[in-house]
């Protein structure tokens, strides 16, 4: 992938304004603790006789763990979802397998559940930080702020192909990092790189296309933080899988079900229908549709006839404030972590 002059010139920008900054440099010293230890933990044979606690340690120094109060309950979410066995396979197999990359990359995602793109990226960059670069949200954001056209930016998860076109794009930027002068950088300085392009110049498009899977799980991050049970693509009703649920189990009332449906594309009347038979749980309190600002309003002009206690019971939730809120409580999360209130049992 070869850059353009306007991209390297943006880059070029954005270096003098970012890398002579202390803000940047104490945040890439920050990120390079992380990566001896994890290199070491993701050594083969050493993966081969992984342990839970170290398994643990593993997810719990990853940063996009770091939103998380109780890392305990995500660990160990993660091996009762798979079993140790098969995330020792996996990681064996992701890291030094002798099949095409694009397929083992592929297979740890669809084997492995409760590891998405960004932890899997993640675990690739610190295994080997010359070699594989991360991909998530504010390195999308990066990419786009340096007028990346031809990848795959509108998508949370992406395939192993995709993957390969978005690490050549970092090199590439790595590069450019190289002969302006950066000493010895590799892809953590891309990624610290691309997250103060994003954080600091970022701006949100209002209706622009958005990233279906990537909501959804904000909003299961969301209500996490919130102290909800959550589950995704969880069957409701007869008929009725929905996007995302939160349940709270209150004293006098039982359990408490919120169900949230993201539209993108597609059927209004197959939206509706499927909040309608999810409205028939008896626990469901409140059915929440979620979407851009366009999207939304088509949906109420929609429900205008239909019964008053479907349109009492159905809420808006616009996506740019999904990306707000996620963005805000991961941020205060991230902030009270610092006081290790909560004591992992994997921490090192």
């Amino acid at each position: 992938m070869e850059l353009t002059k306007e991209q390297i010139k943006i880059i070029k920008d954005y270096y003098k304004k970012i890398i002579p900054s202390k803000e940047f440099k104490d945040e890439l010293e920050n990120k390079r603790k992380d990566v001896s230890f994890i290199t070491e933990l993701l050594d083969k044979d050493k993966l081969r006789g992984m342990t839970e606690i170290e398994f643990g340690k593993l997810i719990s120094n990853l940063w996009s763990s770091l939103f998380w109060g109780n890392k305990d309950f995500l660990v160990n979410k993660i091996i009762q979802s798979n079993g140790m066995d098969k995330i020792r396979k996996q990681l064996i197999n992701l890291l030094y397998g002798s099949d095409n990359f694009e397929k083992r990359f592929d297979k740890f995602l669809k084997e492995i559940k409760g590891i998405g793109p960004a932890a899997l990226t993640e675990i690739l960059c610190k295994y080997n930080p010359r070699k594989f670069g991360i991909w998530n949200d504010k390195a999308r954001k990066g990419l786009k702020e340096l007028k990346f056209k031809d990848l795959p930016l509108n998508k949370y998860y992406i395939t192993g192909k995709e993957y390969i076109r978005v690490n050549d794009a970092l090199l590439e930027i790595l590069n450019v990092l190289k002969k302006l002068g950066f000493s010895n950088p590799d892809l953590l300085v891309v990624d610290n790189f691309l997250y103060f392009v994003s954080t600091k110049k970022f701006k949100e498009e209002g209706d622009e296309d958005f990233d279906h899977d990537e909501i959804r799980d904000f909003i299961k991050d969301i209500g996490n933080w919130l102290g909800f049970e959550t589950e995704t693509e969880k069957l409701i009703a007869e008929g009725a899988r929905v996007d995302d649920v939160w349940r709270a189990r209150i004293a006098n009332l039982g359990v408490v079900t919120y169900v949230f449906e993201v539209h993108k594309h597609g059927s209004i009347d197959s939206l509706i229908l499927n909040l309608e038979k999810a409205l028939s749980n008896p626990t469901v309190q409140k059915i929440v549709a979620v979407s851009n600002a366009k999207q939304l309003e088509r949906i109420k002009k929609e429900v205008r006839v239909l019964s008053e206690n479907f349109r009492k019971a159905l809420a808006y939730w616009e996506v740019k404030d999904v990306v707000e809120t996620h963005d805000s409580l991961s941020k205060a999360i991230e902030n009270i972590a610092k006081l290790e209130l909560v004591k992992s049992q994997f921490g090192e």
